[in-house]
């Protein structure tokens, strides 16, 4: 896949120090970038929607693995991770049938391109919040 000006590159910033969790942001980072591809070579209808489909099953996945895992570390707002993953998949499946629904290219990449806002906009804000926890609580804190 060629590089473009949309693509996210992982860093150091987006680690949480749990390597686990670091490769299944790292997979997810890859999901996006492989909509992002899709939706600006205007790939059709079909690939864009099988590349949506993929990331958003991984992020399934990889809500529930946190999930757990922040249950097991006791991180005190692991509720309001949760319920926040719930809002999630549920702007997620909005989108979803927005995108399928949508017959203008234009419309489709505006989709697409939101759902992989929300999923950046989550690892950003609420993941590096755990992040400082565990971090904290590593240093005794």
């Amino acid at each position: 896949m060629e590089r473009n000006e949309w693509e996210i590159a992982w860093s150091n910033f987006l680690r949480v120090d749990v390597p686990e969790m670091d490769e299944e942001h790292q997979q997810f980072i890859a999901r996006v970038n492989e909509l992002n591809q899709a939706i600006l070579e205007s790939e059709d209808k079909a690939k864009v929607a099988r590349a949506m489909q993929l990331m958003l099953s991984e992020a399934a996945r990889h809500f529930e693995h946190e999930e757990k895992l922040l249950a097991r570390w006791e991180y005190p707002n692991a509720a309001a991770h949760a319920g926040r993953h719930a809002e999630l998949a549920a702007q997620f499946a909005r989108v979803t049938r927005e995108f399928e629904a949508a017959d203008l290219s234009f419309v489709r990449a505006a989709k697409g391109l939101r759902i992989k806002q929300l999923l950046v906009e989550h690892l950003l804000g609420e993941d590096m919040q755990y992040r400082d926890f565990l971090r904290s609580r590593a240093r005794g804190h």
